[in-house]
């Protein structure tokens, strides 16, 4: 439990001390963006489970598949539901989003 709201706080304070969250930045230029829907959220482990149309820069059909996020404030103001538009890149250790941007508005 400690733990957790440890987490929390330094989440809450690493959002406050950003001059802007991930998802309001421009992506980089020349980055292929992907599309999908947000199913989960899991702040505790960096991850996001995201409903997302074919990546073909990766040969990913269509479908739905948990990344990790580069950047844990990135995943602060996402719910379930929205609409979103993200990078993807390869690492040693599977496929990590570092960027995001909400697309419901």
């Amino acid at each position: 439990m400690f733990r957790r709201k440890l987490l929390i706080a330094i989440v809450a304070i690493a959002a406050m001390k950003a001059p802007a969250s991930a998802m309001e930045a421009t992506p980089p230029t020349g980055e292929l963006l992907a599309s999908g829907r947000v199913v989960k959220i899991d702040i505790g482990a960096s991850r996001i489970t995201i409903e997302h149309k074919p990546i073909w820069r990766f040969y990913m059909e269509a479908g739905t598949r948990i990344f990790k996020v580069r950047d844990v404030t990135m995943l602060l103001g996402l719910t379930p539901g929205d609409r979103i538009r993200f990078i993807v890149e390869r690492t040693d250790g599977g496929f990590v989003v570092t960027w995001i941007e909400n697309s419901n508005g």
